[in-house]
């Protein structure tokens, strides 16, 4: 069922089941009003014709009748005297009007009995008892209800098809924004623009959200396309390199030392593709992960140091440690990666006799993570955020491109930021922010939600 025929038929629905009870206690007011109406007639007439009993008990005059009529309706009526009927009037009615009346000894009494409204009165004439009984067919009235009640629901079931169709209407006006949204989502790779943005009404917000997210993924899918081609260009760059290598070593005869180095130059080939094949599984690794551990960074970065001290020993930098106890919930493998990376990098680019110094230290209920080096430091501009993207940039240093890719969605994942800069008084800086365990929840789900 669509949207359209739901809000239609609950239009409709609505409208009929308010008409329905408009007219039902329009039908109930209608027979109190005349139900209270015929009572006021009944009663007086009762106590006129009482009045006239007990006046002339033997016969009543002829013009005892007259009081039996009002408003062209005759009312029934009934004079006893020690229980004997010694008198009746008005319209024709058989039996009597209210039996139980007799057997008890109320003075008065107002009662409905058989079709009838029967108001019965007692009197006393000399020694004799009389009861006198006014009675009025209710059975007029309510064939009057009825008949209201039957064009009522016609009525009724009439405006409710002529609102139904005035809902439809109108449902159709309202949803052709909704419509043409639809339409233009299942086009999104169509730069024409979202239609509706414009508009001030629930529509409009709609709209104006869609058009953000479509922004949003159309960058995403540019940052996507930019990434596969710099890991295809990464890739390809040592595998040509290899395979060049191993065509010119058998293209003659070679000899035992030229083997070993050509064997070499391609396990040094092969593990640079295992670092490349090794940071693509954990960039796709961090866009799914949900594993959370709470670590100490301060610990984790220890580890970092520790794994690649003997790398800093080689080239006689100082690598030094520093902060404060940092706890945090993290992807310890994923994480681990990323401190080595940056690390890594550091001691890569810093010159024989320099210093990389990494300090972790609690943030705002969070962690910030700093690591320096002595080395010619990150390209200013647009170049650092090529790097950062994984994406090409033909210049500058080689080896940030996947890595630092890599490090910004394991950061990112974890609601954190990855910041580039330089070293006041040379150097580079990589400074890597985390928020408070909250906040990086409440991000994930939106990211989530997005």
């Amino acid at each position: 069922m669509t949207l359209r025929l739901r809000l239609t038929l609950l239009t409709a629905g609505v409208i009929f089941l308010a008409l329905a009870a408009f007219g039902s206690l329009a039908g109930v007011l209608l027979w109190r009003i005349e139900l209270s109406s015929i009572t006021r007639q009944v009663t007086a007439q009762a106590d006129a014709l009482t009045a006239v009993a007990r006046r002339t008990p033997g016969a009543l005059p002829d013009t005892a009748d007259d009081l039996l009529e009002r408003d062209g309706i005759t009312a029934v009526g009934r004079v006893y005297l020690d229980g004997e009927l010694i008198w009746s009037g008005g319209a024709v009615a058989f039996g009597t009007l209210d039996p139980a009346f007799f057997s008890d000894q109320q003075p008065e009494r107002l009662s409905r009995t058989q079709g009838y409204l029967v108001a019965s009165r007692r009197f006393q004439s000399g020694l004799s008892q009389g009861v006198v009984q006014v009675g009025r067919n209710l059975l007029p009235l309510e064939q009057l209800l009825t008949r209201y009640l039957l064009v009522a629901a016609l009525v009724l079931l009439l405006l409710a098809a002529l609102a139904g169709g005035a809902a439809a209407l109108v449902v159709r006006v309202s949803l052709r924004p909704l419509e043409r949204l639809a339409r233009r989502v299942q086009h999104l790779g169509t730069p024409e623009p979202v239609p509706g943005v414009e508009e001030r009404s629930e529509v409009g917000a709609l709209a104006r959200a869609l058009d953000a997210s479509l922004a949003e993924l159309r960058a995403e899918r540019r940052r996507e396309t930019l990434f596969l081609a710099s890991a295809s260009h990464e890739l390809r760059t040592p595998v040509t390199a290899m395979l060049a290598d191993l065509q010119h070593t058998l293209a003659r005869e070679r000899s035992p030392e030229d083997v070993m180095a050509a064997l070499r130059r391609t396990e040094k080939t092969a593990g640079r593709l295992r670092q490349l094949t090794g940071n693509l599984m954990s960039l796709t690794r961090a866009q799914h992960s949900t594993e959370r551990q709470r670590t100490d960074l301060l610990d984790l970065a220890g580890e970092a140091v520790d794994l690649l001290q003997p790398l800093a020993l080689a080239r006689d930098i100082d690598l030094w440690l520093d902060g404060a106890s940092t706890p945090a919930q993290v992807d310890i493998s994923l994480f681990s990666g990323v401190l080595e990376n940056l690390i890594g990098n550091a001691l890569k680019f810093s010159p024989v006799g320099g210093q990389v110094n990494v300090q972790v230290s609690p943030l705002g209920g969070g962690a910030r993570i700093s690591i320096e080096d002595s080395g010619p430091g990150f390209p200013a501009g647009p170049l650092t955020e090529a790097f950062v993207r994984g994406v090409p940039s033909g210049s500058g240093p080689e080896g940030f491109g996947l890595g630092l890719a890599v490090v910004r969605q394991v950061v990112e994942a974890h609601g954190g930021a990855l910041e580039l800069g330089a070293r006041p008084g040379g150097g580079a800086q990589a400074l890597v922010t985390l928020p408070p365990p909250s906040a990086e929840k409440r991000a994930g789900e939106l990211s989530r939600d997005l």
